[in-house]
């Protein structure tokens, strides 16, 4: 956990980097694909031989949550700025911000129902004082499968995010011209 939140410390600024080098929506992108490959090196990093190698996945895993937590208010506040110049005031922040955080605590709240559905589709067993090896393999793979892929899946959803920073800059040019004839 301490080395989770020192790496989150640390990818923060790094991702801040990338977005004003590459865009917002970019360094989402190389961010969450950063911790596709945090996912796939837990395959090899959480080995009883090398207890070490446990730490090799934290720092990619940190860029997908630093990018996120990062990156989407940032976003969210551009999209804010978009709907104050197709619609007017008032600004709908709160609304926006809302949307944002539901949707964080329903993906929250449907990985806790979908985790007891896995455990039991790869047959574990909760009053067993061991588990079978067949089951610790699928608790593996499902702990690297199924968080690529919503990874993927995410990266898919903000391919075709339009809002360049361009835009956005061109928008918030518009906005303090008109907020300045006001």
């Amino acid at each position: 956990t301490i080395s989770a939140v020192a790496t989150a410390f640390l990818v923060i600024p790094i991702i801040t980097w990338m977005s004003n080098k590459l865009g917002k929506r970019k360094a989402f992108i190389v961010s969450t694909f950063l911790s596709i490959i945090g996912y796939i090196l837990k395959w090899w990093g959480f080995s009883p031989g090398n207890p070490w190698m446990m730490f090799l996945p934290i720092p990619f895993l940190s860029f997908g949550l630093g990018g996120l937590f990062t990156l989407m208010m940032s976003m969210t506040a551009d999209v804010c700025d978009l709907d104050e110049l197709i619609n007017g005031m008032p600004r709908k922040e709160g609304t926006y911000g809302a949307i944002y955080w539901w949707m964080v605590k329903l993906g929250q709240g449907l990985a806790l129902v979908l985790g007891g559905l896995v455990l039991k589709y790869i047959g574990f067993q909760g009053g067993a004082s061991t588990q079978t090896a067949e089951t610790i393999k699928n608790l593996r793979l499902a702990d690297i499968v199924i968080p690529s892929i919503t990874a993927f899946l995410a990266i898919i959803v903000m391919w075709n995010y339009d809002l360049s920073e361009e835009k956005a800059d061109a928008i918030k040019a518009e906005l303090i011209k008109r907020r300045g004839a006001l």
